[in-house]
């Protein structure tokens, strides 16, 4: 494995092994490649904490107990060598697909811990931060969102792009805009910066039963995209927040959703109650989340 602490930026992509993984490592190649940056194929082990050999400590002699005790520590020195041997072989793969698409600039690394401590600890390297919707451990559930990503997204400071399909081009991408200090991150980084690359176009959206109010917003919009040569389409809708976007997706076809997501210091009850949570949950396109 490379070591990491000589990046100064990076693109990160982490990976697990659950089915969105390639797409992970997709979505992070293309916007690599849009930065020239490094890509950092991540993958983190957590130590296990359950063990398939019954406990029965309180039912044995103290022989027997030692050597119960002998058996779980094989057992888990053994999972850990599977699993450290399984991970290389996946960054070993993705390493080799992005570099059948013709990127050398490419890195892998395995670190212990939970990935949520490892981009803690990485943040002043991460430029962009590519990871799947769920899990290995929350597979059962469609809609259901990890609590490593939530916690990622509401403390890691960096822009995230959070998969929840398989890879396709970046054509269409739709930032909604409410004027406060997330979406206003969201609108500056994808029309100043070639995150994404210039020639997709941009729907900026703007959900506000008070029509002054939105015609205020859609200018403000305006005045902070810069670049008068990007394309861009201004959408102003009044109907239900989450119906409004969800519409305005499937009615452009767009590839990418770009929010604000969470402020810092929000209670994890609040968290789940939030319109970013409602969005995550219901729309069926990889997200680009900012702060």
């Amino acid at each position: 494995m490379q070591d990491i602490k000589n990046i100064e930026q990076a693109v990160f992509a982490c990976v697990d092994g659950s089915k969105y993984s390639e797409a992970v490592c997709d979505y992070a190649l293309h916007i690599a490649k849009e930065l020239n940056l490094t890509l950092v194929l991540l993958n983190t082990i957590e130590h296990p904490n359950a063990s398939s050999v019954t406990n029965l400590s309180g039912n044995i002699a103290l022989g027997e107990r030692d050597t119960l005790l002998q058996e779980l520590s094989l057992e888990d020195a053994q999972k850990n060598r599977e699993t450290i041997s399984h991970s290389r072989e996946l960054l070993k793969e993705l390493k080799e697909r992005v570099s059948d698409k013709g990127y050398s600039n490419v890195i892998i690394s395995q670190r212990h811990g939970t990935l949520y401590e490892n981009l803690k600890e990485l943040e002043d390297k991460l430029r962009v931060v590519v990871f799947g919707f769920s899990g290995m451990g929350h597979m059962q559930k469609e809609d259901e969102i990890g609590s490593c990503v939530e916690n990622i997204i509401r403390d890691v400071d960096a822009p995230i792009i959070l998969v929840n399909r398989d890879y396709s081009p970046i054509r269409n991408v739709m930032i909604a805009f409410n004027g406060e200090s997330g979406s206003t991150k969201a609108l500056e980084e994808l029309s100043s910066s070639p995150m994404l690359g210039r020639e997709i176009k941009r729907y900026i959206v703007n959900v506000n039963s008070n029509q002054s109010r939105s015609d205020e917003l859609i200018e403000h919009a305006r005045e902070i995209i810069k670049d008068e040569t990007l394309n861009c389409e201004f959408i102003q809708k009044t109907g239900e927040p989450l119906e409004s976007i969800l519409e305005c997706i499937n009615n452009n076809d767009i590839d990418m959703l770009a929010i604000g997501s969470y402020s810092h210091g929000k209670l994890k009850s609040a968290l789940f109650g939030s319109f970013t949570t409602k969005l995550i949950q219901n729309v069926k396109i990889p997200l680009v989340i900012l702060k």
